[in-house]
C-alpha cells in the first residue's frame, strides 16, 4: 500500500476527470437526441455558431449566407454564392468545452475561482472557435488548395492548442483559499 500512496492524487484526478467527462458527454448526447427540426435545425448551438460566423464574414465585407441542409442536421456556409463548408455538430466546439470543463473541475480547489475560470475559458473557446470558422471560410474561398491542411490539421491544432494553453494556465495558477 505504501508504494501506491504517492499515486493516489493521480488516481483521484483520473477518476474525477472520467466521471465528470462521461456525465457531461452523456448530457450532451441527450441534448443532441432532441428533435430540433421545428426550432433551430440542426441544434440551437450549431445554428448560433453558423449565424455568428456568417455575421462576422458579412462585417468583413464578404457576401456570406447560411442555409440549413435538407435531411441532414447541418448548415451550409456560402461565401460569394459558393458553398465553402458544412457546419455540423462537431463544429460547435461543445465536445472540446466538455473536455476543458472536466479537466478544470478535476483540478478544482476553490469553487469561486474554478467557476470564474470555467466561464472565462468557455467564452475564450467559443470565440476562438468562431474565429476559426471565419478563417477557414476565407481560406477555403481564396485558397481552396489549402482546404485539407487547414480543416484537418491547422484548425484542430488551434482549437485544441487553445484548450491546452488554458489548462497550463489553470495548473500553473496558484490556488489560494
Amino acid at each position: 500500500m505504501s508504494k501506491i500512496r504517492p499515486y493516489i492524487p493521480v488516481f483521484k484526478f483520473v477518476a474525477t476527470f472520467g466521471v465528470i467527462y462521461i456525465t457531461l458527454s452523456l448530457l450532451y448526447y441527450g441534448y443532441l437526441q432532441q428533435d430540433y427540426i421545428g426550432m433551430n435545425y440542426p441544434d440551437p448551438v450549431t445554428s448560433q455558431i453558423s449565424y455568428q460566423t456568417q455575421q462576422i464574414l458579412i462585417s468583413l465585407g464578404y457576401d456570406a449566407r447560411i442555409t440549413n441542409v435538407a435531411d441532414n442536421p447541418s448548415v451550409y456556409m456560402f461565401l460569394e454564392k459558393n458553398v465553402v463548408f458544412r457546419v455540423i455538430e462537431g463544429c460547435n466546439a461543445i465536445s472540446v468545452m466538455i473536455l476543458f470543463v472536466a479537466f478544470v473541475l478535476a483540478f478544482a480547489k476553490t469553487w469561486k475561482k474554478t467557476a470564474l475560470f470555467i466561464l472565462g475559458g468557455l467564452l475564450f473557446i467559443y470565440i476562438v472557435n468562431i474565429l476559426r470558422l471565419v478563417a477557414l471560410a476565407v481560406i477555403i474561398h481564396k485558397y481552396p488548395q489549402y482546404n485539407h491542411i487547414s480543416h484537418d490539421i491547422i484548425f484542430p491544432a488551434v482549437i485544441y492548442g487553445s484548450v491546452i494553453l488554458l489548462w497550463i494556465l489553470w495548473i500553473k495558477n496558484p490556488k489560494k483559499s
